[in-house]
């Protein structure tokens, strides 16, 4: 703090019409907060951990801000067994994510384009 006698480190000084005054420094209260108990992520996230968890899923979506295509993902490989329509397992499933999301996004512009022409054609 400073070098005056008397003054500690837990203590600040206050001046009050040129009289030094010693206060307490202000703790801050910790407030409890009510929480819910996550679910366990058992993985370590590196995509290649198959079937992946939902939740590192949702959080991989939430990322990339598309947090309701998560579920539609995670459901249409699920029942796909996280297989290709020739059998062979997926080994990595960001792979598979970063690929759903291009082709949303591809899909969204394609029919962002087909309404603009249809208005202009009518």
């Amino acid at each position: 703090m400073s070098n005056r006698p008397g003054l500690s480190g837990s203590v600040r000084p206050f001046f009050l019409n040129s009289m030094l005054v010693q206060t307490p420094k202000r703790k801050a209260k910790r407030v409890p907060v009510e929480r819910r108990k996550p679910e366990l992520i058992l993985q370590k996230g590196f995509g290649t951990e198959m079937p992946p968890q939902k939740r590192l899923v949702e959080i991989y979506f939430d990322q990339k801000n598309m947090t309701a295509q998560a579920d539609v993902f995670y459901k249409f490989y699920e029942k796909a067994n996280w297989s290709s329509p020739k059998g062979t397992p997926y080994r990595n499933w960001k792979l598979l994510a970063g690929e759903w999301i291009f082709n949303y996004e591809q899909e969204q512009k394609l029919r962002k384009r087909q309404r603009e022409n249809a208005l202009l054609s009518s």
